[in-house]
């Protein structure tokens, strides 16, 4: 957030976005991977997956010079839970993901002073998809698939002071936004017990919008930001524990941007005491989620 007209107040903003370079360079590397004829059309029936995970956490906010803001990055666990069943060739699924902890702010107040402090994320995701398996007999099975989501993302950053010792009041945001998702996913490997496959979705964000909470300093502020394209690379494996349970290991990265809001007013108790805007951010995460897949 960054409050241009006010001093001492934090500057939650965001770095070059690097999704084109990112995404060529997964792709290369998948695509040096060993072929495999593999065999993925989903079992009759239904699954449910439980499990935990961890994030690395990688946010960046910058300004309309592209200077880099602010950065946030760290650690962050969750828990990830889904649901899916199988009819034939379709796969109708959903999943949910929470993850929630501090990580480490570093930035700068609007008047170029350097801080850092921490921030609490928590980061909530429920999605659903379709998907279908086509056969072929001389590639790979593949699934392409299409889906939906809904997102939560309360960022509270806590006060701080400078170097010098002069305050910095924190802020606490709400972002929330809607996505649509395409992508498409294969096996790269399978044993009798083992399969290994890659997943790559397309993601579009609609509606982005952040609320913000001045900690009593000002009135509270609704901006709409805009709307970026994203995306995620998994690349799940599994291992058959016995005919039904399924031990689920699934690294992955991803990576999705808000364009900079519009200025709006800022006020203090009604009255316009300056203005306000979020500028263009990027987030780009990585992690890994290791769970337990039962069927029935």
């Amino acid at each position: 957030m960054f409050l241009p007209d006010l001093p001492y107040v934090i500057i939650n903003a965001m770095a070059n976005s690097h999704q084109f370079r990112n995404l060529v360079f997964l792709c290369t590397l998948l695509a040096l991977l060993p072929p495999y004829q593999a065999v993925a059309q989903p079992a009759p029936g239904a699954e449910f997956k439980i499990g935990g995970s961890l994030l690395h956490f990688d946010y960046r906010e910058i300004n309309d010079n592209d200077k880099e803001l602010d950065r946030e990055e760290g650690f962050i666990p969750g828990v990830a839970l889904g649901m899916s069943k199988a009819v034939k060739q379709w796969v109708f699924a959903g999943d949910f993901a929470y993850h929630g902890g501090d990580v480490a702010y570093t930035g700068n107040t609007n008047t170029g002073i350097p801080i850092t402090t921490t921030t609490r994320q928590n980061i909530a995701n429920i999605t659903l998809r379709a998907e279908y398996w086509f056969a072929f007999d001389n590639i790979p099975d593949f699934a392409a698939y299409v889906g939906a989501g809904q997102h939560q993302w309360q960022r509270d950053i806590r006060s701080t002071t400078t170097a010098s010792g002069a305050p910095v009041s924190g802020l606490f945001e709400t972002y929330s936004w809607r996505t649509i998702f395409l992508g498409v996913k294969t096996e790269l490997y399978h044993s009798n017990s083992d399969n290994l496959f890659v997943d790559i979705r397309l993601v579009q964000t609609r509606s982005p919008r952040i609320n913000v909470q001045f900690n009593n300093t000002y009135d509270n502020a609704i901006l709409d930001l805009g709307e970026r394209r994203g995306y995620k690379v998994a690349l799940p494996w599994h291992h058959a524990v016995d005919v039904s349970t399924r031990l689920v290991v699934e690294p992955y990265f991803e990576s999705y941007e808000f364009g900079r809001s519009e200025s709006a007013p800022l006020t203090s108790n009604g009255s316009v005491v300056g203005s306000v805007f979020e500028p263009y951010s990027q987030t780009s995460n990585y992690g890994l989620t290791v769970g337990i897949s039962q069927a029935f």
